[in-house]
């Protein structure tokens, strides 16, 4: 019998993906809010980018390390900002993303 065992996975880490998520607002002030609202629920993001889109508006981009059904949230979350003009969403490593639009 082995006395030596592997550490425990976490459910958290068996379960989570990589996404890639772009939004869309429509000014510094609306930018604030996402980042607000991304960095105080706890998103553990592995690339953050923010740039200036012309006209005022903003895009941020950034890698999100979630589960699908976290993702989805997120999305969910993103759109009731009044201020967020598009948010798309596709998993890291695969070609064909999910495009979401605010209208």
């Amino acid at each position: 019998m082995s006395t030596h065992s592997s550490p425990p996975t976490s459910y958290r880490a068996a379960t989570t993906d990589a996404a890639r998520l772009r939004v869309t607002v429509t000014d510094a002030v609306a930018l604030q809010r996402v980042l607000t609202m991304l960095t105080g629920r706890n998103h553990t993001f592995t690339r953050l980018e923010a740039e200036e889109a012309g006209g005022g508006r903003w895009t941020v981009s950034l890698d999100l390390l979630a589960s699908p059904q976290e993702v989805d949230l997120v999305t969910a979350r993103l759109h009731r900002i009044p201020s967020v003009l598009t948010v798309a969403a596709a998993s890291v490593g695969h070609p064909v993303g999910l495009l979401v639009s605010a209208g």
